[in-house]
């Protein structure tokens, strides 16, 4: 296994074959392990860290650096429980939304779920009626969560053309959804808001 200087001048392992990458493992395993372990603090799961920060030094060999593989395997590693963490985070938010819904509702009423079904069936029917942009758009912000610079990097822009697209893709997903509404929850709807502003 011999080393060769890339773009950037660091010297990397040349394409390191099967029998060194299992020399590599062999070597870095129980560092790399107690490494995720101290930032886990669970064992099973620092295991399956560990086999995903060899498969990816499998995937970009590389890039690897010839002299100093371990702390690149530890910046692996890093950005694998960074992922990990804003998974667990966007699962946490998502259970928080789910459970104080289940916590504060008791026996569903029949009417609602059916009101709610029409309601979900509509917005869908709205989105499918949206140019591909604008839905990218929309299901980026609503299921990925993605707001500000993260939505504008996902996007490939700014986070103020983002926050532009987004707001537009809103409007048009409104405009659709209320073509789409039966007449008579319209009117009941518009006799509803102009009860309120007498």
């Amino acid at each position: 296994m011999g080393a060769v200087g890339n773009r950037r001048g660091v010297e990397t392992l040349t394409t390191p074959g099967e029998a060194d990458l299992d020399r590599l493992y062999r070597e870095h395993y129980r560092a790399v392990l107690r490494y995720v372990v101290r930032r886990t603090g669970v064992l099973e799961d620092a295991h399956d860290v560990v086999a995903d920060v060899f498969l990816v030094a499998w995937q970009r060999r590389a890039d690897m650096p010839a002299e100093r593989a371990l702390p690149w395997l530890y910046g692996v590693a890093a950005n694998l429980l960074s992922h990990l963490h804003r998974s667990g985070e966007r699962a946490a938010r998502a259970y928080r939304r789910v459970g104080n819904d289940l916590a504060t509702r008791t026996v569903a009423d029949p009417a609602e779920l059916v009101e709610q079904a029409d309601a979900a069936a509509r917005t869908l029917a709205a989105l499918r009626e949206l140019s591909p942009s604008d839905q990218e758009v929309l299901l980026l912000h609503a299921w990925e969560e993605l707001r500000g610079k993260d939505l504008g990097t996902a996007l490939g822009c700014s986070a103020a053309a983002a926050a532009v697209r987004l707001y537009r893709a809103r409007r048009r997903l409104a405009s659709h959804v209320r073509s789409t509404e039966q007449p008579s929850t319209v009117s009941a709807t518009s006799q509803s808001m102009q009860g309120e502003n007498a």
